[in-house]
């Protein structure tokens, strides 16, 4: 995906200012402006779509998944905050949960700082196999 982004960045970039000269060009003669990507404005808005449909909405499709996930919380859930924390969730509240990281050691974090759900509570135990 970033590849795909760096490559029309690179292609825009490069066709600019050939649009530029054909816009001043057509502009300085007082003819209108030839072809769709003539005008600058277009051009524009045409960056700003790209913009959107490579980096913000899958930004926002991720922030969905991150809310599903944190409103999923459940006691008996193996996670790890974003500290590198691994416990077992014990309590939901409604803006942290009650986590025990050790046999008689529990801690409280905000569930925004859980970064993931290892093992869901009622989901099978994963076996290695060496």
């Amino acid at each position: 995906m970033k590849k795909l982004l760096l490559t029309i960045s690179v292609f825009i970039l490069s066709a600019m200012p050939v649009l530029a000269e054909g816009a001043a060009a057509a502009s300085g003669s007082g003819d209108k402006p030839k072809g769709l990507l003539g005008n600058p404005l277009i051009l524009i808005i045409g960056i700003f779509a790209i913009m959107y449909f490579l980096m913000i909405r899958p930004q926002k499709k991720k922030q969905k998944e991150k809310m599903a996930m944190l409103s999923a919380v459940e006691p008996g859930d193996k996670i790890i905050s974003v500290g590198g924390i691994y416990g077992e969730v014990k309590q939901v509240k409604d803006n942290s949960v009650r986590v025990q990281i050790d046999d008689h050691t529990r801690i409280e974090l905000a569930k925004s700082s859980i970064s993931t759900i290892v093992q869901k509570a009622n989901a099978p135990a994963e076996v290695e196999v060496k």
